[in-house]
């Protein structure tokens, strides 16, 4: 049955797009992918808290090969003129691959990374550290490590879509998203926390793994909580996402055991207070000039309808805005897809989590309903706190909000879809599954093209 090899599929025609992306997408020209790297860096030689330098900058003491090749003009260029082609990061006889790495080491303001957790940055720090002991350059190791995280997301991935016993079709939907799968081939966290909690997510609610007793199940099912907590360290607001599904755990009603992974969960969540509590003397710096999250956070205090006016207002009048942008608006969001690919991701998207709440109601699924609602008060988090961080105090809309944000939240309202139709009318089920895996390859081959015509063409 086609349907039981979705994972399959997507190996064999989505997942190739991501390593394409790996050598294809020039350097730092995913969002933040700087600051990625240097937290990356610092990482790997053992650096996982924040730091703040005379001048009250919040980043890291991090290797000088790092600052020079970050440094580069040409980069800097591309990133910020959307006109400028690959050929500008060798202008002015620039070589990236005369960047070597030494025992050197110089303070780099990485303020907006520097806080996140170290875990999201392992899988990365790991190709660094190998690529150091055989001698590769710079450059050729940041690729190295973006090399690495393409292949632990497509793993993770792989596997997510094959043990999912619920909205599989848009599971495989959500993962062949261009935006899911250029986060993938980059060094940001963004890829692994997606990947992550994915697997999670499929990990946590599938009955076979929930259901049977011993150690093997006990060690899957922390694994599951383990691998979705992964998305709440590196996205605070995410946090929601992952007590719904711990509480899932425990009153799962076919399961007598959920207590004892419960309890640990709880551990989980007291360990991601304290980590928040530790850098929150440092999410408090300012971002950007204009910005101001300690006289932010006062002026909300005194005016608290802002919280309606401004910030749910936001995260309502942008959910178009903010679909595209979580379809796939690639680089530094200045590389549009096809008008085609949105609209077929769009309905995609749009019939299934319509289905899926139609059909939740129709079977009294109130628990599968309530991922609607913790979608919406994460996508409200996530407006909040970026109307802290980003935003000009007392400013009437919220900077900062990114489509990819959202795309861990969809894979939560996968779990409205149990998809029971797809696996009963195996004559349907061909149909539907062939038809969507053929579009999301289609828009996978327009993403590419994107990429091309804006760096190379």
């Amino acid at each position: 049955m086609l349907y039981d090899k979705l994972h399959y599929l997507w190996g064999f025609f989505i997942a190739p797009f991501v390593i394409v992306m790996v050598f294809f997408t020039p350097p730092f020209q995913v969002p933040d992918e700087f600051s990625h790297f240097a937290k990356t860096d610092q990482v790997s030689r053992g650096v996982f808290m924040p730091g703040m330098n005379k001048d009250s900058l919040v980043g890291n003491q991090t290797s000088a090969g790092v600052k020079k090749l970050i440094e580069i003009k040409g980069y800097n260029d591309i990133a910020s003129n959307k006109e400028m082609k690959v050929d500008a990061i060798t202008s002015n006889n620039v070589r990236p691959s005369g960047i070597l790495w030494d025992h050197k080491t110089e303070f780099v303001k990485n303020s907006n990374t520097a806080p996140y957790f170290a875990a999201g940055y392992f899988v990365q720090a790991i190709g660094l550290l190998i690529s150091k002991n055989t001698g590769l350059n710079v450059i050729s190791s940041f690729y190295f490590s973006r090399y690495l995280v393409a292949l632990v997301c497509i793993v993770f991935s792989f596997f997510a879509i094959k043990i999912y016993d619920y909205g599989k079709l848009m599971m495989f939907v959500i993962l062949s998203f261009p935006m899911t799968l250029f986060e993938y081939a980059s060094v940001s966290q963004d890829g692994i926390l997606i990947a992550s909690a994915a697997l999670g997510i499929a990990i946590i609610t599938n009955d076979d793994i929930r259901e049977k007793s011993g150690k093997k199940y006990y060690l899957l099912r922390l694994s599951g909580l383990l691998l979705l907590s992964l998305a709440a360290f590196g996205k605070p607001p995410y946090v929601l996402i992952y007590v719904y599904f711990l509480f899932s755990v425990l009153f799962y009603r076919r399961s007598g055991n959920g207590l004892s992974v419960f309890v640990p969960g709880l551990v989980i969540l007291g360990v991601f207070v304290l980590w928040c509590v530790a850098v929150a003397p440092y999410t408090r710096i300012p971002l950007i000039t204009e910005a101001n999250p300690a006289a932010q956070i006062v002026y909300i205090k005194n005016n608290p309808l802002v919280l309606v006016d401004v910030v749910l207002r936001n995260a309502i009048n942008n959910v178009d805005a903010l679909s595209m942008g979580m379809f796939g608006i690639l680089g530094w969001l200045d590389t549009k897809l096809s008008s085609n690919s949105y609209v077929i991701m769009k309905l995609l998207v749009y019939v299934m989590t319509v289905a899926g709440v139609v059909v939740s109601v129709y079977k009294k699924r109130y628990y599968a309903l309530m991922s609607i609602l913790i979608a919406l008060l994460s996508l409200f988090l996530i407006s909040l706190a970026l109307y802290i961080s980003w935003t000009p105090v007392g400013q009437g809309s919220v900077e900062g909000v990114q489509g990819r944000y959202m795309i861990p939240v969809f894979l939560m309202i996968t779990y409205l879809l149990r998809e029971d139709w797809l696996k009963k009318h195996k004559n349907y089920s061909k149909a539907v599954v062939a038809t969507v895996a053929f579009l999301m390859y289609a828009v996978g081959l327009s993403s590419l093209f994107s990429i091309l015509q804006r760096y190379y063409i």
